[in-house]
């Protein structure tokens, strides 16, 4: 994936449209609008289109539908994978336009969540968010790392029910730089 990728990648819409069908596997035009919500259809073909010219997405049927041609859209490449092969690759300021973009995806599907409810009850929804600090070294990073992976890798497979609910769950692990104290100090 070239840097002009990248860059298609850190508009929250694009984004947005991507998890769709990385979540899915495969999405119809149809399923995106409907996940995207109150974007006008002219613009979800621009960004649509934008996702094909880059080759981050690509048609991989077409189904007749009412006399309309609809097309099925899958990930042409794991993007989520590049930017990690690419991240050091990357300036200061084109990761802090991808970590701002996924941040306001999050906004987005917290807003979503959050419309057209009356009341919101984040126990009973199971619904939350949380800072945890911890004290870690390198190898016990890594270990809690490789078992939440695990824990998830478990699930990715899952297919939905009348059970199963879409649940997001998103991850972000920040150092967190203290400035140490002079020993004079008290």
């Amino acid at each position: 994936m070239n840097t002009e990728a990248l860059k298609s990648m850190m508009n929250p819409i694009r984004l947005k449209i991507v998890q769709e069908i990385s979540l899915k596997g495969t999405a119809t035009t149809k399923e995106i609008a409907q996940i995207c919500g109150d974007i006008p259809q002219a613009t979800l073909y621009r960004h649509l289109n934008a996702l094909l010219k880059q080759n981050i997405i690509e048609v991989v049927s077409e189904n007749q539908v009412r006399g309309i041609l609809e097309k099925v859209y899958a990930i042409k490449e794991n993007p989520q994978e590049d930017i990690d092969k690419r991240v050091n690759e990357l300036s200061k300021q084109e990761v802090t336009e991808l970590f701002t973009q996924f941040i306001i995806s999050l906004l987005s599907d917290f807003e979503h969540y959050m419309s057209g409810k009356k009341s919101i009850n984040i126990i009973e929804d199971k619904a939350g968010f949380r800072s945890y600090p911890l004290f870690l070294t390198d190898d016990e990073f890594m270990e809690m790392m490789g078992e939440i992976h695990e824990s998830i890798q478990k699930r990715l497979e899952n297919k939905p029910s009348s059970d199963r609910k879409l649940r997001k769950l998103s991850t972000i692990t920040i150092p967190y730089h203290q400035k140490r104290r002079n020993n004079n100090e008290s």
